[in-house]
């Protein structure tokens, strides 16, 4: 709702917003995003002057990192990414700087090898 992503049941989840094609789906162009983005953006202001903001138990850059952790096990983190987009162009060929990963599984496979 106007930026807001919501429960099942309406009530907005504070602190998590969208803009773009997660918002409306694959429609549009760039200049489709803007309008959405502000409007999302009013979203977040009108939060924030009403004191619904996300307060995390720990706000520092290794709480989100356990918060995450203990959520998605399996997310990939940019130390993660920075390999698989090694061994993408490893990968690759003469012609073709890289082959790239096409599906989650391939690329997990990859970085527990």
């Amino acid at each position: 709702q106007r930026g807001s992503v919501v429960r099942a049941d309406g009530t907005p989840m504070v602190g998590v917003y969208v803009t773009g094609w997660i918002k409306r789906g694959p429609t549009g162009v760039i200049g489709t995003n803007k309008p959405d983005a502000v409007e999302t953006v009013n979203r977040m202001r009108e939060d924030l002057a009403q004191n619904r903001v996300f307060r995390p138990t720990d706000p520092t850059a290794s709480g989100a990192d356990e918060l995450v952790r203990s959520r998605r096990p399996d997310h990939v983190s940019y130390a993660d990414w920075r390999k698989l987009d090694a061994l993408e162009i490893a990968n690759g060929k003469p012609n073709r700087p890289r082959v790239k990963f096409t599906a989650v599984d391939e690329m997990l496979n990859a970085l527990r090898k």
